[in-house]
């Protein structure tokens, strides 16, 4: 049996881990170190969310982070990080007694499209009385 403490950090890892753009992020690690601005372009989202994921993911324990010059690098945490060892699989995660196994995709994942909210239209103005 799992102690408590050790279960809510597990369930910190897996709540960092359970979210689309994060899944995909974590694909993108499985493949080596990255900067914010490298991970924003692949993944398709604004820089600015893509360093609240990447700090949601470091405050779990799952990353590490490095400065080189005015860029910042982040990749696995070598404690719960495995390189692919066998065909298909990228790496594998340690995250308390559950391992994460990513798998190579048959194609890698696609920066999703943004969305955006549609214009709102004005509503046409009155016109004037004349007096």
């Amino acid at each position: 049996m799992i102690a408590f403490p050790d279960a809510k950090k597990v369930a910190g890892m897996l709540a960092a881990v359970g979210e689309p753009t994060r899944m995909r992020i974590l694909y993108r690690l499985a493949q080596g170190p990255h900067h914010v601005g490298q991970l924003a372009e692949m993944i398709g989202v604004p820089m600015v969310n893509m360093s609240h994921h990447l700090g949601v993911m470091r405050q779990a324990g799952l990353l590490e982070d490095e400065k080189d010059g005015r860029r910042v690098i982040y990749r696995f945490r070598p404690e719960i990080y495995t390189q692919g060892g066998e065909d298909g699989i990228l790496a594998t995660l340690a995250l308390g007694l559950y391992r994460l196994v990513i798998k190579k995709g048959a194609s890698s994942p696609v920066a999703a499209k943004a969305r955006r909210k549609p214009a709102r239209k004005a509503a046409p103005r009155k016109a004037k009385a004349a007096d």
